[in-house]
């Protein structure tokens, strides 16, 4: 009875949402040209559960209660699906938005790095005639900080950005894109004192100056995460800054297609370790509510 009263009718539930957020996520990345913030895949899918969920709510409860519970218990009820589902279903989408962002996110494809125009900024970025140096690099490192999560360990960050010319005329003209690098650890402050940061440090600066960096498959826009606005100001001040021409891009090497199996793959990996048993949990407190009302009742 709980199987087939509750878990399934809340588990369709958590798919159509999924599915419907994931379908507007897909319309929003193919059609608007723009880097969504990471943040944006945790207030999307969020706000988008809520709306769907405060216009079937009464409809899905009366699947799952009968009518003779009183309304005390379905304002409750519908307390607990208003902020679980949105929060299990953000957990869950993390996963969908790189796979859909790799599916859907906008390609151009030029034949030279200067048919890029100024403000243009694409997902993703196929073409032919391209050329950095990485003698014109500018290093940027930090050192962050513990903070709630890892209360115990600081994050060493060493960043790299150099310009992006066309193979045909470069230095003749400014940099029409930035190629950006990171490198990231962590360590104690028992490693620090040992000097285990400047030993990373070292190493990825090695690392970088054996890499290949002109044989990427293609550029991926750098995402807005914590970095992206460092990169930002180190393209600026960079001698090839021109002012229009900020764009950031990383180094793929993974066919898109393939990156977006993987993070599927990882979101049907999430929803088995985390989205069934997150259902049975909310499952639960709704069981444990309709107990107690019929306790109530017989009192």
């Amino acid at each position: 009875m709980f199987f087939k009263k509750i878990f399934l009718p809340l588990l369709f539930l958590e798919v159509a949402l999924l599915i419907f957020v994931s379908f507007c996520y897909a319309i929003m990345v193919h059609s608007w040209n723009a880097i969504w913030p990471e943040w944006a895949t945790i207030v999307i899918p969020v706000l988008l559960s809520l709306i769907i969920l405060l216009l079937i709510k009464d409809k899905f409860l009366k699947i799952i209660l009968s009518e003779k519970y009183e309304e005390q218990l379905r304002r409750r009820a519908s307390i607990v699906l208003l902020i679980c589902l949105p929060i299990l279903t953000t957990v869950l989408f993390s996963g969908l938005s790189q796979s859909l962002r790799y599916n859907f996110g906008k390609v151009l494809t030029i034949n030279s790095i200067n048919e890029l125009k100024a403000n243009e900024t694409p997902a993703f970025l196929q073409v032919n005639d391209w050329y950095v140096d990485r003698m014109r690099v500018i290093p940027l490192k930090t050192l962050s900080r513990p903070n709630f999560f890892d209360f115990d360990k600081y994050k060493a960050n060493l960043l790299f950005i150099v310009p992006i010319f066309s193979n045909k005329d470069a230095y003749k003209t400014h940099a029409m894109a930035w190629l950006a690098f990171e490198y990231e650890a962590d360590f104690s402050e028992e490693e620090l004192k040992e000097g285990l940061d400047t030993k990373f440090l070292n190493g990825s600066l090695t690392h970088f100056k054996r890499m290949n960096i002109r044989e990427f498959r293609y550029l991926e826009a750098y995402p807005r995460n914590e970095h992206y606005n460092a990169f930002m100001q180190m393209a600026q001040i960079h001698n090839y800054y021109k002012s229009g021409f900020g764009n950031v891009y990383k180094g793929q090497e993974v066919d898109r297609d393939i990156l977006s199996a993987h993070f599927f793959k990882y979101f049907l990996f999430l929803f088995a370790i985390a989205g069934i048993p997150g259902l049975f949990i909310i499952s639960g407190i709704l069981k444990f509510l309709l107990g107690k009302s019929v306790i109530l009742a017989k009192e």
